[in-house]
């Protein structure tokens, strides 16, 4: 076999092309560790919306919060069901309601649809400030048109800032606090009582019900128990999974289209790789003959090509992969598919993408140089050697 040190002298004496075509592989491989990255941090925060030890409640069949319904009389029910843990003598149990109204951008680019979340004063003190805190300005007072922001909200609508107010279904809701719910899809909607926040959705009952189980194993039977009772057509879900799943449409949209781009630039990389190393037999006719006038087989010389191939896409892979963790640092904002509310996302970077982006380097990689590595393989060596 040809040393692995003849391929790294040759291409460090061809710096130029070597590493031109290194660098479009390393383009092609940010753009796919970019789009996976993407939709892992879409999937990362609608699962760290929901706790498996919580549990979902909303009409059967609704796939978002925003097309479900649950009556008062059924949230008091269920809040009571045996399975629902219970502190300081309460049920812990978190009636909400989920609407959407339209905000002005601050940059004057038009309307976005923004979640609002309606809770309960039990709600709130039981199950949501566990996990939802409170980090400037202080809590909304109850039954009052206060209101208070996720920080993904923040400046991005008029009148999105403590002291500032906030004009939807012709009232003015006073903000006096922003909350941070841990880069959770919370982070994105604007939180208030539920009453108030009813009353202007004209809307007579909650969405969901959320409730914190005794133990996960519980989840067995409160879903037996709703499926049960023939007054409502309610079904319980566990509420990572379902929030989870929410994510789904959304991150699949995603990885077709943002997979179609990256192939289209793989095409583009692949036959610069090719031109590349095609280049490389025809400048080393002579250095191929005299390699197969020596001894090495058409195997050896085969091998060696697809060798240097192999280091370039790695050189790529690598590089690609470092551009890519930068985003890291940076955000997004899209439509949830779910509730069709604006929703911001951070690039989620992990061993498993730089796995993944890696192989679809040396894919590249491997297709570019096969054929060049073919042609010099089977060069004559009488003819090689003449140059």
């Amino acid at each position: 076999m040809i040393p692995l040190s003849y391929n790294v002298r040759s291409i460090l004496r061809r710096r130029f092309s070597a590493f031109a075509a290194a660098g479009g592989l390393a383009l092609v491989v940010f753009v796919f560790a970019a789009v996976l990255m993407l939709v892992r941090g879409v999937q990362e925060t609608l699962k760290a919306t929901g706790s498996p030890q919580n549990a979902i409640i909303l009409r059967k069949g609704s796939t978002s919060e925003l097309t479900s319904f649950l009556p008062r009389e059924a949230a008091k029910t269920f809040a009571a069901d045996p399975s629902v843990a219970i502190e300081g003598g309460r049920q812990v149990a978190s009636p909400e309601l989920f609407v959407i109204f339209q905000l002005q951008r601050v940059d004057g680019s038009g309307t976005a649809n923004v979640g609002f979340r309606g809770v309960t004063k039990d709600g709130w003190e039981l199950l949501r400030s566990n996990t939802v805190k409170v980090v400037e300005g202080r809590l909304p007072q109850w039954a009052t048109n206060e209101v208070m922001l996720g920080r993904s909200t923040v400046g991005r609508y008029n009148g999105a800032q403590v002291g500032q107010s906030i004009s939807i279904a012709r009232r003015q809701w006073q903000v006096v606090g922003i909350f941070d719910a841990g880069g959770s899809g919370f982070d994105s909607e604007i939180w208030g009582d539920a009453d108030p926040i009813a009353d202007a959705a004209r809307r007579t009952g909650y969405s969901i019900l959320t409730v914190k189980l005794r133990s996960p194993s519980e989840f067995s039977s409160l879903r037996a128990t709703v499926d049960a009772d023939p007054r409502w057509n309610l079904e319980a879900k566990r509420e990572d999974r379902f929030y989870e799943e929410a994510a789904g449409p959304m991150a699949t949209f995603i990885q077709v289209l943002g997979t179609a781009i990256a192939l289209f630039f793989a095409i583009g990389a692949t036959l610069g790789a090719k031109i590349t190393m095609y280049a490389q037999v025809a400048n080393r006719v002579r250095e191929i003959g005299t390699l197969r006038a020596i001894g090495f087989r058409r195997r050896s010389v085969l091998g060696s090509f697809l060798t240097e191939g192999l280091i370039l896409a790695l050189l790529g892979s690598v590089a690609g992969c470092v551009l890519a963790s930068l985003l890291g640092a940076t955000t997004f904002t899209t439509t949830n598919f779910g509730s069709f509310t604006e929703i911001k996302f951070r690039f989620h970077f992990e061993p498993a993408i730089a796995v993944k982006a890696t192989i679809f380097a040396v894919l590249m990689g491997l297709l570019g140089g096969l054929l060049p590595a073919v042609r010099a393989a089977r060069l004559p060596i009488a003819e090689a050697t003449k140059g």
